[in-house]
């Protein structure tokens, strides 16, 4: 007997505490403030994944022009031709699967904001409130039946998932995703603004300019010396241009990887894995705001 009684004064703070939390659930349902913050924070999230796909798609046009490109070196009539195919052909693959992450991440804001939309109605918060309330009565009657817990969770889920996963994960996001995010888009298009320089260079002078007649103060041997001091800088001068070139654009590549996985990593989790552990966290809460009150009645 004091076992039992125990036990109902337990019980009851826990039915009052679920039925004030659920009170304020249905209250939520009908703040303004609740679906205008969320749409802002998804538009905004839309337009940072249409600039990532801008970024990617223009990048991944610069790659492949400059992937095309030749460097032709040929000193004194011989030479060479220098491609930086092989070393872009990685980074032109990345910068595609990039573009279509950034594809897919647009795709999910826009999601995102219709379904805000349609939780966000009228209906859907006016049955929310309808069945919360004949569930809270019937419940502290001891009369709750378990498909209406069932069905009061699924509506508060379907009215709130939506605005909450979506704040949720901003806030993540401006916390701890802003910066990554910012330094890989701004690498990005730096990247991409020195591929465009590279590539409109004009390729180094394959020959040297003659030399002026000086007239007859020059000994034959002085005019040997000048043919043999330009012939040599005509061999060196243009394949060490070339091949710095060539270092430029590996250096741009060697930076540009990290940030473009960085930017793969933002998305991936501010549109999929955040919504989803805060979309199971909201279940979660639903259910525990229900089973109390349900699981209550039997004992008292």
């Amino acid at each position: 007997m004091p076992a039992t009684g125990h036990s109902h004064s337990f019980e009851t703070p826990r039915k009052a505490v679920a039925a004030v939390l659920l009170l304020l659930c249905v209250a939520l349902c009908w703040w303004p403030a609740l679906d205008t913050s969320a749409e802002g924070a998804v538009d905004t999230g839309l337009k940072r994944a249409l600039v990532s796909f801008a970024t990617a798609r223009t990048l991944h046009g610069v790659v492949s022009v400059v992937q095309g490109t030749e460097l032709a070196v040929q000193p004194m009539g011989m030479g060479v031709t220098l491609t930086p195919g092989r070393l872009l052909t990685p980074i032109n693959e990345l910068t595609a699967q990039v573009a279509d992450w950034m594809l897919w991440a647009s795709v999910a804001f826009g999601l995102q904001k219709f379904l805000l939309g349609m939780g966000g109605s009228f209906w859907v918060s006016a049955a929310v409130s309808a069945v919360a309330l004949l569930w809270l009565g019937l419940s502290l009657r001891g009369r709750g039946p378990p498909w209406l817990a069932r069905l009061l969770t699924l509506l508060l889920f379907v009215r709130l998932v939506m605005p909450i996963t979506i704040l949720g994960s901003e806030q993540l996001f401006a916390h701890f995703l802003a910066q990554p995010y910012e330094e890989s888009q701004l690498a990005s298009d730096t990247a991409s603004k020195q591929l465009q320089a590279l590539q409109s260079e004009t390729p180094p002078a394959d020959t040297a300019e003659p030399a002026e007649d000086t007239g007859a103060e020059n000994s034959l041997l002085d005019r040997i010396r000048q043919w043999g001091s330009s012939a040599r800088d005509t061999a060196t001068r243009p394949m060490e241009a070339a091949q710095a070139r060539l270092g430029e654009i590996a250096a741009a590549v060697d930076q540009l990887v990290e940030r473009l996985v960085t930017l793969i990593v933002v998305f991936a989790l501010q549109t999929l894995v955040i919504p989803l552990l805060l979309a199971w966290a909201l279940l979660q809460l639903f259910k525990g705001l229900v089973q109390p009150m349900s699981g209550a009645m039997p004992s008292a």
